[in-house]
């Protein structure tokens, strides 16, 4: 079935049948209805591929995120989803992704290379909006009628084409739950975050700490607030944790820095006394895993939320349907025995 066919079939112009099947101009209810019980009764679908060749388009795809090499990692995983997704699955669709890193958390650097990302010439904004005020207040002062989607983060009071992430006070709840059952003993359990302005890492906190409370008498949870994911920085915290906290039981980071707990409370002499869980299968995570220094890891599959986003992409921008809004990664647990 063709669009030709389509329209002999319903008796109106071809063009009259690309409106009703893009969603665009103005049909009559009448006219319309008639043309989609044709296109259900038929089975048609649109050749994507086709009607690319025929425009001649070229999408490019600016990636907003922290450098790649920052946080054990992490954002490299993602970034390299979306890379493969643009050259293996879109190939055909001639994707480009232009990256634009920021330096976290400094305001200068991601305002800098947001104003670069929405002067060039991109088709549509992938953004990764862990530093919450200022992606509020670029994507304001820009008024870009440009499509943009969130990824590894929601950020409340935006309203992106798509957002694809995990979610963040699930996670957490699951991590305190996680925590506390890989824990030798009753007592304090404290979640530390780096960044008191991203969304998710505050979720994923918030999350941890009602467990406890709705779900235990006798442990408590404590919220540390930290300045960054440094090492020194999160060996300083956990230092004061447990000079304030003898009873300390277990620790959470709710980022890709949890290895850096894993080796210091090695280092303390601690680790079988303490459990230590976080978040994010990075390389230095799975090895502290696997070694038995950390207890328990939960997956984000940045990979995969790089290809998520792309195809929505490739929804909007090739197909002209309609995305879906919110995307949730699954939350998946992962132990030494089960860490391939």
């Amino acid at each position: 079935m063709t669009v030709n066919e389509i329209a002999k079939l319903a008796d109106v112009s071809i063009g009259t049948v690309d409106r009703v099947i893009h969603n665009r101009g103005r049909v009559s209810p009448e006219t319309r209805e008639k043309i989609q019980s044709i296109i259900n009764e038929t089975g048609y679908q649109p050749n994507a591929l086709a009607r690319h060749l025929k425009l001649n388009c070229e999408y490019k795809i600016g990636v907003l995120i922290p450098e790649i090499a920052a946080e054990s990692g992490y954002w490299k995983q993602l970034y390299d989803g979306i890379c493969r997704t643009a050259e293996a699955e879109l190939g055909a669709f001639s994707f480009k992704v232009e990256l634009f890193p920021f330096v976290r958390p400094d305001r200068l650097s991601f305002a800098a290379q947001f104003r670069a990302m929405t002067s060039s010439e991109c088709s549509a904004y992938i953004i990764a909006p862990v530093m919450q005020e200022q992606t509020l207040f670029l994507l304001y002062e820009s008024c870009t009628d440009k499509p943009y989607c969130f990824i590894d983060s929601a950020l409340p009071g935006m309203h992106p084409l798509c957002t694809v992430a995990q979610n963040p006070f699930r996670a957490g709840y699951l991590a305190g739950r996680m925590t506390q059952l890989t824990a030798v003993r009753k007592g304090t359990f404290a979640v530390i975050k780096s960044d008191t302005e991203a969304y998710n890492q505050n979720e994923r906190a918030r999350g941890f700490c009602e467990w406890f409370s709705k779900n235990n008498k006798t442990d408590k949870a404590v919220l540390i607030s930290g300045s960054s994911a440094e090492k020194k920085t999160v060996c300083a915290e956990i230092d004061t944790l447990l000079a304030g906290y003898p009873s300390v039981a277990g620790i959470c980071l709710v980022n890709a820095s949890t290895h850096i707990a894993a080796a210091h409370i090695n280092r303390l002499g601690l680790s079988g006394s303490i459990a230590v869980t976080g978040f994010d299968l990075v390389e230095e995570n799975c090895e502290m895993l696997r070694s038995g220094l950390l207890d328990c890891l939960i997956s984000q599959k940045p990979a995969e939320q790089g290809r998520q986003v792309m195809m929505q992409l490739y929804r909007k921008l090739v197909l002209e349907e309609q995305c879906e809004e919110e995307i949730y990664i699954p939350i998946d647990i992962y132990f030494k025995e089960n860490l391939v």
